[in-house]
């Protein structure tokens, strides 16, 4: 009988719990067990509902979050942009910082569908005019980094310098530093791909001035590292911009990690780890390049055998991994063939792809100077058969070599000959004959300075 009395009080708890729960709480519990066109219907129930306890409008908050994740899984991105465009209800609701926080995350969803930077750009616009008339500073400013951002992505360069240049000012003047930090960063990389790298170093610069005084989140500083390699590639001083892709190496690392370090991972976080993984791997790639741009492919093996680099045996590593071992060979024929292989990560990669024709250029020349170092007089055929390149190809390239004093010939062009002198030494005698003059050069302009004032 005892028993039988417990057992009734429990189902009348279970009862009470039930009758206390919200509406919202209810169809949000619901929601969680149903199919994903099942749960769409009723978050968007939920949306309409109005809230009646204190908790409600944080229910309805992450009821739109889960909603957006699944148009993503269904890749319906206009669907979240009118999902945002029916919140200024709830809006009312909360306050603004929320506000911000739900709109970028909804333009966050819209990203994750492919192909969808118009959209986005779209959306953004709307947004900015919108925060703008309700005088949302914090939300108008997010945004418009944001669309600068976007304007990159679509290699629209020059809007998204005017709008990023604006942005510095305002942010300057409100003495944000965090958010000079990013507007500086996005600013610096909007310079390098309009090829401007004295103004890209600039803004670095700036961004990191501002990082010195503010925490900044590993993401951003190895964001910072990474913009501070490539922009010393470009200088081609590779040993410091090795030193900055291992730092932004490391920090993505430790970012994934950290991500990972939860033995029961969110789709969430397990998505965002996989997306730093991508990023290490990149940026690993960049450390072999810079090695060998500074002409020792044999560190190669060793940094990719390390703990971190075996983790990342990428499609990118191993195509680095081959040009280091065409390098070694000096072999033309076998880097060009590497480049085509591995189109992907060597060609279509702008970091990367300057730097392989600079090295092409470097193993070209190495080859002929190999191969024309036993001749005084040699057939320019010959030695394009012995490249494996054309003939008009290989006579270019001496020509220019010629000029640039990479070694002392002339072309005989009408017999198709490379006529090769020997090097010579600079003696005594050619250097102080060139004192001489340079000393009768600068007494014959005083003297004629002189005379002029006699006149």
């Amino acid at each position: 009988m005892t028993e039988q009395i417990k057992m009734e009080i429990e189902i009348e708890k279970e009862e009470q719990k039930q009758e206390d729960k919200s509406e919202i709480k209810i169809l949000f519990e619901q929601a969680e067990e149903e199919t994903d066109k099942n749960a769409i219907e009723l978050y968007k129930k939920i949306l309409q509902t109005k809230p009646k306890e204190s908790n409600d409008n944080k229910i309805k908050e992450e009821s739109i979050y889960l909603l957006a994740a699944l148009y993503v899984k269904f890749k319906q991105a206009v669907k979240i942009k009118d999902l945002l465009g029916s919140l200024h209800p709830f809006f009312s609701e909360i306050p603004k910082a929320r506000t911000a926080k739900v709109v970028r995350k909804l333009i966050d969803a819209i990203r994750e569908v492919p192909n969808t930077v118009e959209l986005q750009i779209e959306v953004s616009k709307e947004w900015i005019e919108r925060a703008t008339k309700e005088k949302r500073s914090f939300l108008r400013q997010r945004l418009q980094l944001r669309l600068s951002g976007l304007f990159l992505e679509n290699h629209d360069y020059q809007p998204a310098l005017k709008t990023i240049k604006a942005l510095v000012i305002e942010v300057k003047k409100n003495d944000d530093k965090l958010q000079l930090v990013e507007t500086h960063l996005l600013e610096a990389q909007i310079h390098h791909k309009l090829k401007n790298v004295p103004k890209a170093k600039g803004s670095l610069t700036g961004a990191r001035t501002s990082a010195n005084s503010v925490y900044c989140e590993p993401s951003l500083q190895a964001e910072l590292d990474m913009m501070g390699g490539i922009l010393h590639t470009e200088e081609k001083d590779y040993k410091t911009a090795f030193s900055y892709f291992f730092e932004a190496f490391e920090g993505y690392v430790s970012i994934s990690n950290d991500l990972r370090g939860k033995k029961r991972l969110e789709k969430r976080k397990r998505k965002s780890a996989e997306e730093y993984d991508q990023k290490a791997s990149f940026t690993l790639k960049y450390m072999l390049m810079s090695k060998i741009m500074m002409g020792h492919p044999e560190d190669i093996q060793s940094i990719i055998n390390s703990k971190a680099g075996t983790r990342y045996l990428t499609n990118e590593v191993e195509a680095m991994k081959r040009v280091a071992e065409t390098y070694s060979k000096r072999s033309l024929i076998e880097f060009n063939e590497v480049v085509e292989e591995y189109d992907q990560e060597l060609k279509k990669d702008p970091v990367v792809a300057r730097h392989m024709n600079d090295l092409y250029s470097l193993m070209f020349e190495q080859n002929l100077i190999r191969l024309i170092e036993p001749f005084s007089r040699v057939e320019i055929s010959h030695i394009a058969k012995l490249i494996g390149l054309p003939l008009k190809k290989v006579e270019a390239k001496l020509s220019q070599m010629i000029l640039d004093h990479k070694f002392h010939g002339i072309l005989d062009q009408g017999n198709g000959c490379l006529i090769v002198f020997d090097d010579y030494e600079e003696g005594e005698l050619y250097n102080n004959s060139l004192k001489v003059i340079n000393n009768m050069s600068s007494v014959l302009e005083s003297l004629y300075e002189k005379a002029r004032s006699l006149n």
